[in-house]
């Protein structure tokens, strides 16, 4: 119990009965158009500034406001920035990866580019693009610079996302546990396996060898590194049994078998979001403390990815059912309606 968070929970408590619940999202889902969708969003926290919205860009830019304004809030509540700074570090992270991937020639637009960050983004951006790393904090100056490292020794473009998930969820999980918070300990060694199960499919199917596998995995989470690389080889029936006792063993198994039939990874990747979550959701119950802080920023997130969801998915014509097959779970209650 943490006596110091008394007041912050309490505000967060209040913005919690302003989550959007499931019968909401149905009723913005099954609206008759766009304009009708967003009308919806009126009597919300989206309300504000919905008339400028007039198309996917709009809306995007619109969410992500609202999510530049949870980001301050949580700022400004904290205790310990430096725990709730890492949700915000994320979009440095997720930064570098896009001026690294530019300056190796894949194409960046402006929009590729996340906020709010730690770091000025122009600062970031021109650290890349020079090599001059001066102005950056010891964590991004030495990330870029291993990065450095292994893409002149390796020229592989791909293994710029899994180096940087590498350092960012090794550090999260650090900080984490030098601060003694286990539920955030928790929450970075469970993304931590998420990811290593997510790359060990991926380069199944692309038909990698062990000695890349061994390079790519994050070592700090619940699963040992050493059950992947064992099943790498072997069938996916036998990487699957051997998570059978483990708590991925449901979203393993019916995000394989998805993926088989279907050859994408959309509803893995939707079972990864409701895993996370329901984690959170612990935090609900938590009186004092940073937990309820952390839970409402991963709710918002999550509230803001199915907003995207079905607006996007209206602008494009989707089907009702189609989009509502791609809802991630709520903070608030269930969306199993």
């Amino acid at each position: 119990m943490d006596n110091r968070y008394a007041y912050a929970v309490g505000k967060i408590r209040a913005r919690e009965v302003r989550l959007l619940d499931f019968p909401k999202l149905l009723s913005i889902l099954q609206a008759e158009n766009v304009e009708e969708a967003l009308k919806g969003l009126s009597d919300t926290d989206y309300g504000e500034g919905l008339a400028l919205v007039k198309g996917e860009e709009d809306f995007d830019s619109h969410l992500s406001r609202q999510m530049k304004s949870i980001y301050e809030l949580i700022s400004e509540l904290t205790h310990d920035p430096e725990l709730t700074d890492l949700f915000i570090l994320r979009n440095d992270f997720h930064n570098m990866k896009v001026a690294f991937k530019k300056k190796c020639g894949a194409p960046a637009e402006e929009e590729y580019y996340l906020a709010p960050s730690i770091v000025n983004r122009e600062e970031l951006v021109e650290g890349v693009e020079t090599g001059s790393f001066a102005r950056l904090s010891p964590l991004l100056a030495g990330a870029l610079q291993k990065m450095e490292r292994i893409f002149n020794s390796e020229k592989n473009i791909q293994l710029i996302d899994t180096t940087f998930d590498e350092i960012y969820l090794s550090h999260c999980l650090q900080v984490s546990r030098q601060a003694k918070c286990e539920f955030l300990e928790k929450f970075f060694s469970i993304q931590i396996d998420l990811t290593n199960i997510r790359t060990f499919l991926r380069l199944r199917e692309m038909a990698k060898g062990r000695d890349y596998l061994e390079k790519c995995l994050i070592y700090g989470g619940l699963l040992e590194i050493g059950l992947f690389l064992k099943s790498f080889e072997a069938s996916l029936e036998s990487f699957i049994d051997s998570v059978r006792f483990k708590d991925y063993y449901e979203i393993v198994n019916r995000g394989v078998e998805d993926w088989r039939k279907s050859g994408s990874f959309s509803l893995l990747e939707k079972l990864f979001d409701d895993y996370l979550l329901n984690f959170v959701k612990k935090a609900k119950y938590i009186s004092f403390g940073i937990e309820p802080l952390i839970g409402y920023l991963v709710a918002k997130e999550m509230e803001v990815k199915n907003l995207r969801i079905v607006i996007v998915g209206k602008f494009n014509g989707l089907s009702p059912e189609i989009i509502k097959e791609r809802l991630r779970e709520i903070y608030t209650g269930s969306r199993n309606l």
